[in-house]
């Protein structure tokens, strides 16, 4: 599990659903949570939170241009690469923090991905859980 420490810089609530914005070093994650401030109340402005995302939901883009729909995005450089049979375990370096992105090793020898290529890690918005950083 990745996990980046940050803090809460929006809530925007709809029922029992909230929009969460937090800032990290190196940009800001969106979540969507099953939760309200006033159901949990460490979705408060300011409050410290960790942004958590599975590895097989790491995204990764190389030579990224366009438009896209994932609003959490990582500049990040390739910090190591372990390739299997089956799967690529890819370890991203991001602003401080390192980020593993679990792809098809396909997809790594397709994207031609080597030790310090530039890339961009992305992660959609409801794959992000949050937890209270006490």
């Amino acid at each position: 599990m990745n996990k980046l420490s940050g803090t809460v810089t929006e809530v925007i609530s709809e029922g029992q659903l909230s929009l969460v914005n937090v800032a990290v070093a190196g940009g800001v994650f969106c979540s969507i949570v099953v939760d309200t401030p006033a159901s949990a109340p460490y979705l408060r402005v300011g409050g410290p939170v960790h942004v958590l995302f599975k590895e097989n939901e790491v995204v990764i883009a190389k030579s990224f241009a366009g438009q896209i729909s994932l609003q959490n995005r990582m500049d990040c450089k390739i910090a190591a690469i372990e390739t299997g049979k089956l799967l690529c375990q890819v370890t991203l370096a991001f602003h401080g923090s390192t980020v593993v992105s679990l792809i098809t090793a396909q997809a790594a020898i397709q994207m031609d991905l080597k030790l310090g290529d530039g890339v961009t890690g992305m992660v959609k918005t409801n794959e992000i859980s949050l937890s209270p950083n006490d």
